[in-house]
């Protein structure tokens, strides 16, 4: 899947859904200890000293780049922000997403215009410092890592979850008699999303799940099933539909992934360059 170009945490954030506690006026409590409250102000000035110098300078280098870029009448794209927007609203559950949202005071017009200031902040830096990347470029670099970009060992992989043991047993037992792994997972697990998709999880790759379990479903031949494995706050059971054995990277798949990566490192290095340039010609007061 064709990866994007994102600068700035909190587009990640939102892209794989925001998990933020609730922001509350500053005299809400926020804890009791033996008696004695917390509130929101006390949290803010906490958070302040620890990290409000980093933030400040972060911000005012979005400001003096945003402003650079309105000078040079530089935008972001509308179509592609909107894009931006219906991937992460279609990339996560969409009432959580927007609870989510919630939770942080923002509304979706209020994400959808710091998608734009981040895309606009992109924009002018690969303008302003003329970042790009040409096919001669990335082919080099392919050539020279292209042993890193082996797609691993995977198997596509079926899930049925579910709180006990008892229960878990039992559908050990009505699997045994030949009933359908996919209806099965689809009518009896407690997690809503392998409800939603009858258990299947894709194709995980080897070296992502924890060694225990990795090892009894990497050893499942095709169309079977494991044993009851105790999972998180209940238990599981794996049925593996396919083996995908190593696969060489082939440049033309990857060439747009890798062109990104690209871009994204230079990206990296040149926006505090371009930051610390635009400070020096801004008049910038810190106020105690």
């Amino acid at each position: 899947m064709k990866k994007k170009l994102m600068i700035g945490m909190a587009l990640a954030l939102c892209a794989t859904g925001l998990q933020a506690a609730t922001i509350k006026p500053e005299k809400s409590v926020m804890a009791i200890v033996n008696g004695t409250k917390i509130t929101a102000g006390e949290l803010t000035i906490k958070l302040w000293w620890q990290n409000g110098a980093a933030a400040l300078s972060e911000l005012i280098d979005e400001k003096v780049i945003l402003e650079e870029a309105a000078r040079l009448k530089i935008k972001a794209d509308a179509k592609e922000v909107e894009s931006r927007m219906v991937a992460m609203f279609s990339s996560a559950d969409k009432a959580q997403f927007e609870k989510n949202l919630k939770a942080l005071g923002w509304s979706e017009a209020d994400l959808r215009e710091l998608v734009t200031r981040q895309l606009t902040i992109r924009d002018a830096v690969m303008s302003v410092k003329k970042i790009a990347v040409t096919e001669d470029e990335m082919k080099t670099f392919f050539e020279s890592n292209s042993e890193k970009m082996i797609t691993p060992e995977a198997v596509d992989l079926r899930q049925i979850f579910v709180n006990t043991r008892a229960e878990a047993d039992a559908l050990l037992e009505t699997l045994a008699v030949g009933a359908d792994f996919a209806k099965l997972s689809a009518l009896k697990s407690a997690d809503a999303t392998l409800k939603k998709n009858s258990g299947s999880l894709g194709f995980i790759n080897k070296g992502t799940l924890l060694p225990e379990i990795e090892k009894e479903i990497f050893a499942l031949q095709e169309k079977t099933y494991s044993t009851v494995i105790p999972t998180g706050n209940g238990f599981s059971i794996f049925y593996v539909e396919s083996h995908r054995t190593p696969q060489p990277a082939v440049f033309e798949k990857v060439k747009d992934e890798l062109k990104v990566a690209m871009l994204n490192q230079s990206l990296s290095q040149k926006l505090p360059e371009f930051a610390k340039e635009l400070r020096l010609k801004a008049k910038i007061e810190i106020l105690p």
